[in-house]
């Protein structure tokens, strides 16, 4: 059986693609952070992992004034606010 120039190239692709997957799958986070909001009377706190400091950090302030803000407004304003506490370590 012999394959055209489309369907080596469609192998090619799945094994880059499912050998990606699999990478990124396995090396999992690596970072966890405890980041803490006060928005509102609330003190929120959320714990958080992921591959990059800085969107962990941003994921995590999102996430902490999703249980703090109320309706869009709030929760820009809240995701503007510093945080009251980041706490990082490497996994």
């Amino acid at each position: 059986m012999k394959l055209n120039k489309a369907a080596v190239a469609t192998i090619l692709f799945l094994g880059i693609f499912g050998g990606l997957t699999f990478s990124m799958i396995w090396s999992g986070s690596k970072y966890e952070c405890e980041i803490c909001i006060s928005y509102n009377g609330y003190d929120v706190c959320q714990l958080v992992e992921g591959m990059d400091y800085e969107t962990t950090v941003q994921t995590g302030i999102s996430t902490a004034c999703a249980g703090a803000a109320n309706g869009r407004t709030e929760s820009i304003e809240c995701g503007m606010t510093p945080p009251t506490k980041v706490t990082c370590k490497e996994l």
